[in-house]
């Protein structure tokens, strides 16, 4: 899973005790007012991908840790 990857990162970089408060899908339409997602990849995920998979492009995840002083 992406999120034990992102928990390795930011635990290898001295946070401590991270905490995945939220995971949420969202859809091409989502996508659109991202800037990660240029015009140029939501027009290409439009032609290359199915109805169904327009619905699920990516996965936003909330996570919590705190830096020890």
């Amino acid at each position: 899973m992406a999120e034990r990857v992102f928990v390795e990162k930011i635990t290898g970089v001295g946070f401590e005790n991270p905490h995945i408060r939220q995971r949420r899908r969202f859809g091409l339409e989502d996508a659109r007012r991202y800037p990660l997602f240029t015009p140029d990849v939501v027009k290409l995920m439009e032609q290359l991908l199915s109805p169904e998979q327009q619905n699920e492009v990516a996965v936003a995840v909330t996570v919590t840790a705190h830096k020890p002083v």
